[in-house]
Formats: C-alpha cells, structure tokens, sequence
C-alpha cells in the first residue's frame, strides 16, 4: 500500500492484511490463497521464489474458466482466510477504523463483511473504477454477472463510511450513479515519493528526438496495445531510412510475444529499440534520459477515469508527456498542467504527425523540457497521506 510509508508519522499504525500468493518479508498478516497454490503448481519461476513482480504466471484454461465465473474476481477465494485471520485480529486488538483499497474488488467485499460484524467505521478507496471503466473485460457485457457487480459496488458505496476515487471522473460517476452518498465522496489522487525520484537532469539536446516509455502494455491491461504507435513509426520508416537518425523510441518493460514480433521491422529499421525489463532504479534512469516521455492507454467508448501513477513519475522528471488515449482522466490532466500533448490513441496518422511535430520542435530547441510552471508538491505521497489521514480523522470523529 503506498501511503503506509507516511501513514504512522500522522498518527496511524496500521495491520495490513494481504494474501499469501506472493512473498516479501514485510511484517504483514497474510492469509492463505488458492492462487498461491495454482502459481506454485503452473509456474516453476514463483515456485523457485522468485518476486512475484519478475515472474508472470501464463493465462491458460483454468485462468479464464476462473475469471469467467469468480465473482467480483478470483481473489475471492482469499476471502474465507481474510476474514477469520482479520476477525482473531481484531478481537485481540483494538481497532479504529477499517481501510480497503480496490483492486481487487474482493478486498471490498471483506472490509464489508468486517464492517458489519464489528460495527467498525469503514473508508473504502477505489484505486480504479469498478463498474463505470472497469478493468475486467467481462464487465463491459450485460448479464448476470454484471448486474451482480452493480450491486456489490452499490453495497460497498451505501455502506462504507467514506468513500475515496483516485480521480475526478470516478468520483463524478460514483456520485451521479449514488446520488445519496454524495458527501461522503472524495478524490485522493495518486502520486509519487519525492524521496526515491532522482533529481531532474537536462536531457542531451543533440542526436534524435528520444522518447521513452517504461512499464507493459498488454501485461497492464489485455486492451492496452502499442500497435497504433507501431503503424505511426511504420509510416515514418516507409518515408525514408533518414527518420531513425531524428527519432528514437524506447520502450522499458516486459512486452508479450505478440507485441515483440510486432515490433521486430522497427527496430531493425533503428527507429525502436527494446530494452527489456530492468529494476526501478535503472527504469528511472531510462526516463530521465528522454526528451519525452510517452504514456499509452487504451482508448474506450466512454470518458476513462484511470490516472496510471507512471504519468505522476513522469511529471517528477519535468519531462514533458506524450499521451496516447481516449479522452477522460489523462486528457484533462495533460491540458491542465501544461504537461504535454495528447493523441488520441487508435488513430496512426495522427500519432505519426503529432512524432514529426515533436521531432522538428526538437530540431528547433524548441521543446519544453519541464511542466509549466506546477507546484508537484501536491502529487507528493506525504500530501496525499495527508488527504487520506485527514479523511481517517473526520470518519474516526463522527462514529
């Protein structure tokens, strides 16, 4: 959780509980999940314990079988554990508050259950909206499991003692969509540590445009494509060889096999180059190599609510952002704060036009190299914390 770092100074000692699919040596209660046993069984990197953020488990039958029919997700199975390991906790120790943060939706499903049997105020955080831009595909079709999730979305809204979004956009649906809840609805967006952000460097201004992106595509969400900025570079490459020697595009992370076969005429035509997945710390250095740091979102039929924390890194660096997307929560934020441009995401030609802009803004010594003019304190987690807390306080007081 990212404001446990700060939440003790302002008053806060905190029992986080999580599952046991995944490692780590903090001191956290963890309570047994099937999934641990399925990575165990299907896949032979985790099994050797190996961090769970360098290891993927391969999406096969059982995977979607479970997706399918595993409501509100597959972390449910969690639940059973989660529940009697929080409830001998608290009846040994005394609590002021329950804290859930989505995703996945099945932790709000326990901090309902535990509301209700302890009677303890309850804040509910939606990092991602649940049923208005979901992240599950199944979401985006009518039926029984939609109408299911509607309502555990209503249960956990009406019942939680405050609810928190990480946008405007998923705040403002939740309020039209709960019209009595509307008070207790407030944004808390997310945000970088100060701290661990390298300090802002002049990127080199001679050789090619140089644009970054750090992080997965398909891997963060099963939409989430590069393939309309590969048929933009395609367009620069079928122009002539000469635009390699004024454009480079980096892309830092794991990418599928699709993706890299997808990729392969580009960077054998010097316009891309494929780095790999690396550790944060070398990630941070790719950006702060770049002239441009590049954002890619899926585009949706609907305005997207989804802030991705990259894009807080991103402004961390004062680099300025190239956003591909639809319109919504991003869009917003890039006109706002002067930050960037953004493309829309499914359209080619105009990616490929928006790189030519870019590249000869470049050439000219024309292109910003840092946010106009913000004050990034307000995106520090020590903020942000500070938000949160302040929302602990005003729940704590009025039960």
């Amino acid at each position: 959780m990212a404001f446990l770092r700060h939440l003790p100074a302002l008053g806060y000692r905190c029992q986080v509980l999580t599952t046991s699919a995944f490692g780590g040596d903090d001191e956290v209660l963890r309570a047994w999940e099937p999934l641990s046993l399925y990575r165990w069984l299907f896949n032979r990197e985790a099994r050797g314990g190996r961090a769970h953020s360098a290891v993927r488990t391969r999406s096969g039958y059982l995977s979607r079988l479970g997706r399918a029919f595993m409501v509100p997700d597959v972390q449910i199975s969690w639940l059973p554990a989660a529940l009697w390991l929080a409830l001998r906790r608290l009846k040994g120790e005394k609590a002021d508050l329950i804290y859930s943060t989505f995703p996945p939706a099945s932790a709000h499903v326990l901090g309902l259950l535990l509301q209700r049997l302890t009677g303890l105020p309850w804040v509910a955080d939606f990092r991602d909206s649940w049923i208005y831009d979901p992240l599950d595909t199944y979401l985006e079709q009518d039926g029984w499991r939609k109408r299911l999730e509607v309502r555990l979305e209503k249960a956990v809204v009406s019942s939680a003692d405050a609810i928190i979004t990480a946008s405007e956009e998923a705040a403002e649906h939740l309020r039209l969509t709960h019209a009595t809840c509307v008070g207790k609805i407030r944004v808390v967006p997310n945000g970088f540590e100060a701290d661990e952000m390298p300090a802002p460097q002049r990127p080199i201004a001679a050789g090619p445009l140089r644009i970054v992106h750090t992080g997965s595509f398909s891997f963060s969400h099963p939409r989430r494509t590069p393939e309309p900025l590969f048929a933009a570079l395609q367009m620069l490459a079928d122009e002539g060889s000469d635009w390699s020697d004024q454009l480079q595009v980096v892309l830092v992370g794991g990418l599928s096999d699709g993706e890299r076969a997808a990729a392969a005429a580009l960077v054998e035509s010097g316009l891309l180059r494929l780095e790999g997945v690396c550790a944060r710390e070398e990630a941070l250095a790719f950006q702060q190599s770049a002239h441009v740091l590049l954002l890619v979102d899926h585009v949706r039929p609907w305005s997207s609510t989804n802030v991705p924390g990259k894009f807080y890194e991103y402004l961390a660096m004062h680099r300025p952002v190239l956003s591909l997307g639809g319109s919504g929560s991003v869009e917003r934020l890039v006109a706002e704060l002067r930050a960037g441009v953004h493309v829309r995401g499914d359209d080619a030609s105009a990616i490929c036009a928006c790189l030519k802009e870019l590249c000869a803004r470049h050439r000219s010594g024309a292109l910003s190299e840092q946010v106009a003019a913000v004050d990034l304190r307000r995106f520090h987690r020590s903020e942000l914390t500070r938000q949160l807390a302040n929302c602990f306080d005003e729940v704590v007081k009025r039960r």
